[in-house]
């Protein structure tokens, strides 16, 4: 034989836990004198519970962990930096503005503004630069677009923060 049965092993555990009477300690202390696996095993399990007895020992938090995490039960998280009143309000005047700058565009306000920004004197002159002149051409129609763009891809990202996440994660606590 060898190996314990399980049954065995379960007496050895009572055994070292003290769970066993008089009468079933003496018979497995007899049992245990005459088997070699039985002594052999009794051992390990002792150093087993020996190793679990030094490592289940819990360290115990100070008193003001324990106020602190007590008073924090009742206490709400805390929201976004961004209110949802105050999204609102950014977001409307996000709107009004692209709203505003988009009825100026169609009107053909900024059609004149397309011109070239003319780079003729340069102020540093040697062997290596010589007078140079060139132009960089400059729309102002692509420039108010992209303009309201960027203030589009905001509006977007000031609704998504404010409004439809803290709705959202409002819903799925809920159990909708």
């Amino acid at each position: 034989m060898n190996k314990l049965t399980h049954a065995q092993e379960e007496e050895l555990w009572c055994y070292l836990d003290g769970e066993l009477d008089p009468a079933q300690t003496k018979e497995l202390e007899a049992a245990i004198m005459e088997s070699a696996l039985m002594k052999k095993r009794l051992e390990e399990l002792r150093a087993v519970r020996s190793l679990l007895m030094r490592k289940a020992t819990l360290e115990t938090p100070s008193r003001n962990f324990t106020l602190k995490v007590m008073e924090g039960l009742d206490v709400q998280p805390v929201q976004s930096a961004f209110s949802p009143r105050k999204g609102l309000l950014l977001l409307a005047g996000i709107i009004i503005a692209s709203g505003i700058s988009l009825m100026l565009l169609t009107n053909g306000v900024f059609d004149q503004t397309s011109t070239s920004l003319v780079m003729d004197a340069t102020p540093i002159k040697n062997k290596w630069i010589q007078d140079i002149s060139f132009s960089i051409p400059f729309n102002g129609k692509m420039l108010v677009n992209g303009i309201i763009f960027l203030n589009l891809g905001l509006a977007l990202v000031l609704l998504d923060r404010t409004i439809l996440r803290p709705l959202f994660q409002r819903r799925t606590t809920a159990g909708y």
